[in-house]
């Protein structure tokens, strides 16, 4: 298939992009082909080489244009801290779930097969969706820490790791279509945040709710 002759350089290497970002997510980085992805925007291949030159400048690109710096969308900002860490705990984990949700194909595709063969693309992805939040986390974390609301001996970026990867993974279990479960994504966020705190703090603080 190839495109109408009135199609702009620009609209169609967005065009690219978009097919791209589609293939690499639904066939994974292995198994999406320029050719799959020139019939998913519906150009030829050579139109493909002619705006990216090769496969991995087109994952590059689109590595960029989902997760790179001066694209990122402001629903990404961590939400602004209180003095209430349960609450605040609940915001981040909220916006933490928005975020891998929102971008769930192509994260999921990179974090199965990048680690093995593009590292770069995998430290961008990781640096943009994971690091902000992650940040706002270990820093509300030890906050809470100095204030006596955690205890010491848990460094908080082990128990940032921790809390993010229940998250993480209740996600992935919900996104699987093999997998039913009888509980809410809310009951399951309120009992990550509930570990969090009963296993890290004080019982005599009441910090979980």
């Amino acid at each position: 298939m190839k495109p109408s002759p009135a199609a702009s350089p620009t609209s169609t290497h967005d065009r690219i992009l978009a097919a791209a970002a589609r293939i690499f997510a639904r066939n994974g980085l292995t198994g999406a082909t320029t050719r799959a992805i020139a019939h998913e925007a519906g150009v030829n291949e050579v139109t493909i080489f002619r705006h990216f030159r090769s496969k991995d400048r087109l994952l590059a690109a689109v590595v960029g244009q989902n997760f790179g710096t001066a694209t990122l969308p402001v629903a990404i900002v961590p939400p602004a801290p209180t003095a209430h860490l349960h609450d605040d705990l609940i915001a981040l984990a909220r916006a933490y779930e928005k975020l891998l949700t929102d971008n769930l194909l192509l994260v999921r595709t990179m974090l199965g097969e990048i680690h093995h063969h593009h590292q770069d693309h995998e430290r961008q992805v990781f640096k943009a969706v994971f690091r902000p939040l992650k940040t706002a986390l270990i820093d509300r974390l030890e906050v809470a820490r100095t204030a006596g609301e955690l205890r010491t001996e848990i460094k908080s970026d082990i128990l940032a790791d921790l809390f993010s990867g229940m998250l993480f993974t209740g996600l992935l279990k919900r996104a699987s279509r093999d997998i039913k479960l009888e509980y809410s994504q809310e009951d399951y966020l309120l009992a990550a945040v509930a570990l969090v705190l009963r296993g890290a703090g004080f019982a005599a603080k009441g910090s979980v709710r």
